[in-house]
């Protein structure tokens, strides 16, 4: 673990070692998860040259040595100039980052190799960890290659393929009768009474130095510049968080001097951001029984509520819901358009885009970039219904009658 970083509480500003980063806040009681992690000694040089990796090009505002980065090939997904797409929503400028290309499937393996990392830094050999199954996908497979062992809970209703994947990662598979939310008290219960470290809560500070390397790769790949506007798919909020983190880093290196805009498309069935923004509050209030297709994106009280409407509102961002047909729809428009086959929850962010040029919130010119975050092998149960019957034909049929099929 690095010697120059220290943790700072978002709301008042207490400063606290690294190795403490269980420990809440001893001035305002802020809770130890949400602190995020300060760099003293700002790099002459960023990104780093010389090294193949994204992730090691960032060292400069990493928390680990290269050394204690257990799989460094993590990230380095392909930002796709989306020419189909565009032409269709009539936008000359818009960029796919495609996730899906992630070792287990989503963006929650950028995250998951720096949680994973430091709690193998700092001496852990046993986690748990909530998830509606991506997040508990990629820390899975981080503890079975370090060596950690892991301890699964996931919803009721998470995909098959997901707790599949998660225990052929080595992960133990608990499922819990009840949301995110429910399965997020318990790993907390875990780490409190069982001193288990939690991966969805102690490591928080940690993990969001994970999330900020999508802006960041996205940030070289349009050569060290941003585009006008980054749309996120939201459920808790940490990859929105980690985006803006990213941006204030950038700025702070004198690398940017203009702000993206942050747009997080939830789920209509859940969506506590949106409320809070269409409704002016400083505060975003839970949703009570949340339903959605998107099921990444089924969180009832977001944890880092707080900070995530403060950073959108920051960049002038805001946040806009799109209804579970319309996801439907942008899983198919993805794939036949662009190649990309999105889960419902990651293709919510190109159903937030449409929305959005169709009410003229995005201008023709305007430089889009939208953050694909998972895979659609990781849940198909929704999206079948979306395609059709497929039909079927004798061995001794005619090609014309298979013509005449499609």
């Amino acid at each position: 673990m690095r010697r120059d970083i220290f943790l700072e509480c978002p709301s008042c500003g207490y400063k606290k070692d690294v190795k403490d980063f269980r420990a809440d806040c001893p001035s305002c009681g802020y809770p130890s998860a949400l602190f995020q992690i300060r760099y003293s000694n700002l790099p002459q040089e960023f990104p780093l040259k010389g090294y193949l990796q994204p992730i090691l090009r960032y060292l400069p505002i990493m928390p680990l040595e290269a050394e204690e980065i257990i799989d460094v090939n993590v990230g380095n997904t392909p930002l796709i100039h989306a020419k189909n797409l565009g032409k269709f929503l009539g936008l000359e400028n818009l960029y796919i980052k495609d996730e899906t290309r992630n070792a287990s499937g989503s963006f929650k393996d950028r995250g998951a190799v720096i949680g994973v990392s430091a709690a193998k830094a700092l001496g852990y050999n046993v986690l748990n960890v909530a998830s509606s199954g991506n997040f508990a996908s990629a820390i899975a497979r981080v503890c079975t290659v370090s060596g950690i062992k892991c301890i699964v809970l996931v919803p009721e209703d998470t995909p098959e393929e997901k707790m599949i994947m998660i225990a052929a990662y080595g992960g133990k598979v608990i499922r819990v009768k009840g949301i995110f939310d429910e399965c997020r008290r318990l790993s907390i219960e875990f780490s409190r009474k069982k001193d288990i470290l939690s991966a969805s809560w102690d490591l928080k500070p940690f993990t969001l130095e994970g999330w900020k390397t999508t802006l960041l790769e996205i940030f070289e790949q349009m050569g060290c510049t941003l585009p006008d506007t980054i749309i996120v798919p939201t459920g808790g909020g940490g990859h929105v968080l980690g985006t803006w983190k990213a941006i204030k880093e950038l700025s702070m290196l004198h690398k940017i001097n203009k702000f993206p805009r942050i747009v997080g498309i939830q789920a209509s069935g859940s969506a506590p951001y949106v409320k809070a923004v269409k409704e002016g509050l400083d505060y975003v209030p839970p949703v009570d029984n949340p339903q959605t297709v998107a099921k990444s994106l089924k969180v009832s009280s977001p944890l880092e509520k707080k900070d995530v409407l403060k950073a959108i509102r920051e960049v002038d961002g805001t946040f806009v819901d799109v209804s579970d047909e319309e996801i439907l729809e942008a899983v198919m428009l993805l794939g036949r358009m662009e190649g990309v086959f999105a889960e419902p929850g990651a293709a919510a962010s190109i159903a937030g885009l449409k929305r959005l040029v169709e009410v003229g919130k995005i201008g023709s010119s305007e430089k889009v970039v939208v953050v694909v975050t998972g895979s659609g092998l990781k849940d198909v149960m929704d999206v079948k219904s979306v395609f059709g019957h497929f039909p079927t034909v004798e061995v001794d049929v005619s090609i014309d009658h298979i013509l005449s099929l499609v």
